[in-house]
């Protein structure tokens, strides 16, 4: 009688090692379940789901190592070393030229030192009847002081109309007190 072997089967050792591996991952990550009619049904196991969300994880924070190592600092280092320089319509250079900081100094400056109406608004926000009020610094520190100032005093009321209405209720409650007591009700039969 012959003996079954590997080879006999057409088989190595590694081949059924090899086949054997591929068939537990492929069961393990395919989550195999049976349905209510006893027939498979393949759903992402949890496993899978686990190692999915640790692999997009792990390439999330490895794509922002590298962005913060290589990237970022390549440009900060462009802003910071660009130069900006006003053109006319054709393309000539016009003025001297300035670093991006500077441009961005030079933009704050006239936008907190524009003039604006009551609303806040620049004439070329609001062309139509525009009349100057004052500069847009001014106006957002007046703003900002009225919000305070409005609050503080809606504070104060509420807490005072809460004092004085504990005070008239208990005046109420001591006045009712007093005229109840001295109303004697008195019962007459007649005969």
């Amino acid at each position: 009688m012959n003996a079954v072997t590997l080879e006999s089967l057409g088989f190595t050792k590694e081949d059924l090692q090899e086949r054997l591996i591929e068939r537990l991952a492929e069961q393990i990550l395919a989550g195999k379940s049976f349905d209510e009619d006893g027939e498979e049904c393949y759903d992402d196991s949890q496993f899978k789901k686990q190692l999915e969300e640790r692999l997009r994880k792990h390439v999330t924070e490895t794509i922002n190592a590298i962005g913060e190592k290589h990237v970022l600092p390549r440009v900060t280092s462009y802003i910071e070393n660009l130069v900006l320089q006003t053109t006319n319509k054709w393309g000539e250079k016009q003025g001297s030229p300035v670093t991006f900081i500077e441009y961005l100094i030079q933009r704050a400056e006239a936008y907190i030192q524009e003039e604006v109406n009551y609303e806040g608004k620049s004439q070329s926000q609001d062309s139509y009847n525009w009349r100057k009020q004052s500069t847009r610094i001014t106006f957002l520190i007046e703003k900002h002081l009225h919000y305070h100032i409005e609050t503080a005093m809606k504070q104060a009321l509420q807490t005072a109309n809460s004092a004085i209405a504990g005070g008239i209720e208990k005046a109420v409650k001591i006045n009712l007190e007093q005229l109840i007591n001295s109303l004697k009700v008195t019962a007459q039969v007649k005969g």
